[in-house]
């Protein structure tokens, strides 16, 4: 599961969405709309809540979203994926985005404030993941800001073009 949902997902999310986005609108508007789709179709698990489609969105989408803005490659936003989804539930048998737990290497039990714990989606709809996973996007968006890797959106591409040097 682990595996067919990263690279399904990130093909989908920004290989095909976040791009073709991307080349008209530029990467932040690319980056927010491909980000609250992604979170959106969350909504379709079985435990799926707006709540937890809204955390998605903004913890996953932005992280997954400026690790492909940073690289521009699919590698690095399909290995977090891969990584998220496999350690959650393959390692330590938690639920992964609202679906149905699965038995993994460690048998944990999460109690605590739905706040912390995220309640029966999952830990992706705790204030935890929301901070690290949020924050983590905003510092690649940044770098990858920094590095030139940001693509203006294309009424701004032309007038750069067509402007006197």
């Amino acid at each position: 599961m682990a595996i067919s949902s990263s690279v399904f997902e990130e093909l989908l999310f920004r290989g095909v969405l976040f791009l073709s986005l991307e080349s008209w609108l530029g990467s932040w508007v690319a980056l927010a709309v491909s980000s609250l789709v992604f979170g959106l179709t969350h909504l379709m698990n079985p435990e799926g809540t707006l709540e937890g489609a809204l955390f998605i969105a903004v913890e996953a989408g932005v992280l997954l979203g400026a690790a492909f803005m940073l690289t521009r490659r699919l590698w690095l936003s399909i290995g977090f994926h891969l990584a998220w989804n496999y350690t959650q539930s393959a390692i330590f048998s938690g639920i992964v985005s609202g679906n149905e737990a699965q038995p993994g290497l460690i048998r944990s039990t999460v109690t605590g404030p739905d706040l912390l714990t995220g309640g029966k989606f999952g830990v992706e709809s705790s204030l935890l993941a929301l901070l690290l996973c949020t924050t983590t996007g905003i510092v690649m968006a940044v770098m990858a800001a920094r590095r030139g890797q940001v693509v203006p959106p294309v009424w701004k591409r032309k007038a750069r073009e067509t402007a006197p040097s």
